[in-house]
């Protein structure tokens, strides 16, 4: 262990979790929202007056770290918004999508030690190093949703322009597989034609979400239920058949983004 980072791991840290009792009264909290590419990070402090100071000073700044082991990703963006956008190119990730998010110096700082729990009684002032977390929140897995449920696959046999979409229950975990025709799946990454897709898949939910069924499929099922409930509260889902709207659903949980048409986007 080198000798920073033993300096460091003397600092205090103030986590979501309350696994560490630096500050006894301090509370930090998060909600993430993530979809393709995006997540919408909500930062909340509370009890916590020398972090407070320190982020109106500019001495801290709210932050969130991405991360992709597969391909090495490893982003960190800044805000002074407790309101937080951060983005990543799909291009740059396979497979999960790790979130963190936390409070960040910006700067080498003297840290006062009130607020601070006992073990640091007699200690005048901690020295902060720039790039230090402050606080940091859990860790968001940000796998998008539609890629955790979604298999696309090709088949040379269906009708140019045509997709199918099919529940699949092997291998233990309820994925859909949607077959497309050559033409459209030489396009399967154009977000539209994702969507579209989803439609088709959220249009299963009804039958496959309706009878209970295994353990997994119970829990993907109350997964997207706290999810689509987030995003509009009292939308109708699959156990609503009258009033069950599949594409309603589908952009509740992968939203198109458009572009201005005179910019020639294809929306992505």
């Amino acid at each position: 262990m080198t000798n920073a980072k033993r300096e460091t791991d003397s600092l205090p840290l103030l986590l979501e979790d309350g696994s560490r009792m630096d500050w006894p009264d301090a509370e930090y909290e998060t909600e993430v929202k993530a979809t393709t590419g995006r997540a919408t990070v909500t930062h909340r402090l509370a009890k916590a007056p020398v972090l407070e100071r320190l982020i109106e000073r500019g001495d801290a700044v709210w932050a969130v770290e991405i991360r992709c082991p597969k391909t090495l990703l490893a982003e960190i963006e800044t805000s002074v918004e407790t309101r937080q956008v951060a983005e990543w190119d799909a291009d740059d990730v396979d497979g999960d999508v790790f979130i963190m998010p936390g409070l960040l110096a910006t700067r080498e700082l003297p840290l006062s030690v009130a607020g601070l729990s006992s073990v640091y009684e007699g200690v005048q002032e901690l020295r902060i190093p720039p790039g230090y977390w402050l606080a940091k929140g859990e860790t968001w897995r940000a796998s998008a949703l539609m890629e955790s449920m979604l298999t696309f696959r090709r088949k040379e046999d269906l009708e140019k322009g045509r997709m199918e979409v099919a529940a699949d229950h092997g291998g233990g975990q309820l994925r859909f597989i949607v077959e497309m025709a050559p033409d459209v799946y030489e396009h399967r990454d154009i977000r539209a034609v994702r969507i579209a897709a989803l439609v088709g898949v959220c249009a299963q939910f009804p039958r496959e979400f309706g009878c209970g069924g295994e353990e997994d499929e119970i829990r993907l099922a109350q997964m997207l239920r706290d999810r689509l409930e987030h995003a509009r509260p009292g939308v109708p889902l699959w156990d609503e058949p009258d009033n069950y709207d599949p594409a309603l659903v589908a952009t509740l949980i992968e939203p198109f983004r458009l572009l201005p048409a005179s910019d020639g986007g294809d929306g992505e």
